[in-house]
């Protein structure tokens, strides 16, 4: 695709790499959580996996409603590149977007520091 887009695509392209990385991250947690759910464990540790599995679920709630968001911009942008100038509301969108992506990549990589950790201290052998 030409670089009349300013040189988003490449953004874009980036956003949905790293978008579907955290789903793939997401996917092998809650399959590790799965298993030792399956397994026997101490039932005191049911509190923290279920929290742990609500916060999965959340961010893969976020995460499908970025790529959306991130579609539509790539959408806008692209009839907007049709026009002479780039409407602000554009320019505005995108900035917004790249603000969600920091603070949901700073969200996964808490969450996935989380569980590891807390994997690491209880079960050591997942």
């Amino acid at each position: 695709m030409p670089d009349s887009l300013n040189g988003h695509v490449p953004a874009h392209e980036s956003w949905r790499y790293i978008l579907r990385v955290m789903e793939d991250e997401t996917i092998l947690f809650k399959t590790k959580l799965a298993h030792i759910l399956s397994d026997n464990f101490e039932r005191s540790h049911l509190r923290h996996l279920e929290v742990f599995q609500q916060r999965f679920l959340k961010m893969d709630e976020q995460i499908s409603l970025l790529r959306h968001e991130v579609r539509d911009l790539q959408e806008a942008m692209l009839c907007s590149n049709e026009q002479t100038t780039r409407p602000a509301s554009v320019t505005i969108l995108q900035k917004m977007l790249t603000e969600k992506m920091d603070r949901i990549q700073s969200s996964f990589d808490i969450l996935a520091s989380d569980f590891q950790l807390y994997l690491k201290e209880h079960f050591p052998s997942n």
